[in-house]
């Protein structure tokens, strides 16, 4: 049902095999209205998108039988995989629906629906967690009757994740769907927290539900369309996500860009060359009729959501998702907030990520310490071992790797008894650099930023360093006494470690 091609940080490239075709993931999966839908479903495959989501409750309270007898799939004239919400998000609105979730579960089946959601209970944000437990045990109780009753046609029965913002609740939730034998789940209720931008809740929510999940369980984001929650969500490990927003950002005018939204009255120049922004200029734009505008708006919105996805895509083939995200976290400083999820889970996120790479990384600032190429170097220098006694540290050539530089082949020619000592070179973001081990990657495969960096922001090398001299016994450190980051952490040594000078 899934298979995953390509890794980086928790994100993956994968393939969804259902009734109706292949799907690549990751994939935006835009809302399909099946009643009042104003883009045709034909042009929103026609722009790329083979998976869309629509909604079971109101194609069955405005279809019923006729629904059945034609199937969802020329309900909505839709050729590609389709997915049906039972009504979660109007129990979420509503406080509650007219119909009975083992109702729900026949209709999905004899709709003949690709991906399946239980109707269930979702959480929302800000809700008590006694009130929270309720609706996660409700939740799974009907998620268990669902898939036990299930037919066996080729549907994908997804299992809804929920309990919000108590993260040891989305915990237990997805451990028990993932027990239950659901073959793709779905985190719900995160709607709330971007319209909150309680992106960090949302991130927690994220890692929460991935740390309980199967590498070949695919997750589900439910309402999550924004381009800038999109990466994060990826990086996370969310492999499709739904959202209504190309169409809800049109009717209120707000036009997409890579890096947030704009309304159509600021723009003075269309940043983008999509069919509709080729088409037309930002006054030309004004001048159509109001439905007219709103449709043409969520048509380039639909093709902004698509490229995001696309450039992400593109980041995990490359090996460069963790900084295309830090790149996309400076759009907001509440976005900004999602790196610390991610550096406090660098472990999670190094799961996916590969030991080797074929392109050099780059290393910009302190946050960078954290990505996982990194903590798996410095995992290495803390169980080198040198039987040398005296070590010399100096700092990170241009020339990599180390021992080809000529700061290495002049240090063999300026010390005497160049052979008694242990060689390393430092970088403050990767770390110290055994001469060794100069040649693995990353050590030989980066850029770093040449800036001055505070020492004391880099709880990484100080940890890294600590190891190592406890590892090693040395006697004698020789470095550069004008050195300011290095002579910080010469400082922190045992006295009984000589330190000399070399500068």
């Amino acid at each position: 049902m899934f298979e995953i091609s390509k890794t980086d940080l928790a994100g993956r490239i994968g393939t969804l095999y259902t009734n109706h075709g292949k799907i690549e993931t990751p994939a935006y999966v835009p809302v399909i209205h099946p009643v009042k839908q104003t883009i045709p479903s034909k042009k929103i495959r026609e722009i790329g998108f083979d998976l869309v989501i629509t909604n079971a409750y109101i194609t069955k309270n405005n279809y019923g039988n006729e629904a059945i007898e034609k199937g969802i799939h020329k309900i909505i004239d839709f050729d590609g995989g389709i997915m049906t919400d039972s009504g979660g998000y109007q129990v979420l609105e509503y406080g509650d629906v007219d119909v009975l979730p083992p109702d729900m579960a026949n209709f999905e089946k004899a709709i003949l629906t690709d991906f399946a959601i239980p109707l269930d209970k979702p959480t929302g944000y800000g809700m008590p967690i006694k009130k929270a437990e309720a609706y996660v045990k409700h939740t799974l109780k009907v998620s268990k009757e669902t898939l036990d009753s299930k037919a066996d046609n080729g549907q994908i029965w997804i299992g809804p994740i929920q309990g919000g913002e108590h993260f040891d609740l989305v915990g237990k939730s997805t451990k028990s769907l993932v027990d239950m034998g659901f073959q793709m789940l779905a985190l719900g209720s995160p709607v709330e927290f971007m319209e909150s931008y309680e992106y960090r809740l949302l991130a927690q929510m994220i890692v929460a539900a991935k740390k309980h999940m199967p590498q070949s369980i695919p997750l589900h984001l439910f309402g999550a369309g924004h381009p800038l929650t999109i990466p994060f969500a990826i990086a996370l490990g969310c492999d499709t996500f739904d959202s209504a927003s190309y169409m809800l950002y049109a009717k209120q005018l707000r036009y997409i860009t890579d890096d947030g939204t704009r309304y159509l009255s600021d723009i003075a120049v269309f940043p983008c060359n999509c069919e509709i922004c080729s088409k037309y200029t930002p006054e030309e734009f004004h001048q159509l009729e109001a439905t007219e505008k709103i449709n043409q708006l969520a048509i380039h919105n639909l093709y902004a959501i698509k490229l995001e996805v696309d450039k992400v895509k593109q980041a995990i083939h490359e090996g460069r998702l963790w900084e295309y995200v830090i790149k996309k976290a400076r759009a907001h400083p509440k976005l900004f907030e999602m790196i610390e999820v991610m550096t406090e889970n660098y472990e999670f996120l190094g799961l996916g990520t590969p030991k080797f790479k074929e392109k050099a990384i780059f290393l910009f600032s302190k946050e960078d310490q954290y990505r996982p190429e990194v903590q798996s170097f410095q995992k290495i220098v803390k169980k080198f071992k040198s039987k040398k006694k005296k070590i010399i540290i100096t700092k990170e050539s241009s020339t990599k790797p180390g021992y080809l530089s000529h700061q290495y082949t002049g240090l063999k020619k300026k010390l005497k008894d160049f052979e008694s000592f242990q060689v390393c070179q430092y970088n403050p973001v990767l770390g110290l650099i055994p001469i060794e081990i100069s040649d693995i990657f990353p050590a030989a495969h980066h850029e770093t930023s040449r800036i001055d960096f505070e020492p004391k922001e880099f709880p990484t090398f100080e940890k890294t360093w600590n190891d190592f001299f406890s590892n090693n016994k040395f006697l004698e450190i020789h470095y550069d006494k004008e050195d300011a980051f290095l002579k910080h952490f010469v400082k922190t040594l045992p006295k009984e470690i000589k330190k000399k000078s070399f500068g």
